[in-house]
């Protein structure tokens, strides 16, 4: 389930079931770290869709998060948004390929995932790429509602 109205009725009407919230956090940066980061914010954006697409039902994908830097008052909104979400969702998962996020443990369940420039491959290439880092974050995340 995704953040729109179709998704959002659906969820009133199962959320029993559906126990964790996706937020992708994608960096904004026009500098000379503009094309890494478009990469690493499409990898994310691709991933979490992935995700969302293979636990329909069990997870609801939010919009990304988007920042420009990683400091407090980036930290701070994400703590106030974890906060309101947990009050629905048992579990909140951010996933970013962004690597500065790597040691934040204030947040609960962060998954980073390095990135990988999908942009010379083929199509095949890219599935199988996307793939391999779902089943590997699905691991991760059937840890997390295992040991819950």
């Amino acid at each position: 389930m995704r953040w729109r109205i179709t998704d959002a009725k659906n969820y009133l009407q199962a959320k029993d079931y559906i126990d964790t919230a996706i937020i992708p956090l994608i960096n904004i940066k026009v500098d000379n770290h503009f094309k890494m980061a478009a990469e690493r914010g499409e990898f994310t954006q691709l991933l979490s869709e992935e995700l969302e697409r293979q636990l329909k039902g069990r997870v609801y994908l939010l919009p990304p998060y988007t920042y420009v830097d990683r400091n407090d008052i980036t930290v701070q909104g994400l703590k106030d948004l974890r906060e309101e979400l947990l009050t629905e969702f048992p579990h909140v998962v951010l996933l970013t390929s962004d690597e500065n996020w790597r040691t934040e443990d204030t947040l609960g369940k962060m998954i980073v995932t390095p990135s990988v420039p999908l942009e010379h491959l083929n199509d095949s290439l890219k599935r199988k790429i996307l793939d391999e880092r779902t089943a590997e974050i699905l691991n991760v995340l059937l840890q997390l509602w295992s040991t819950s």
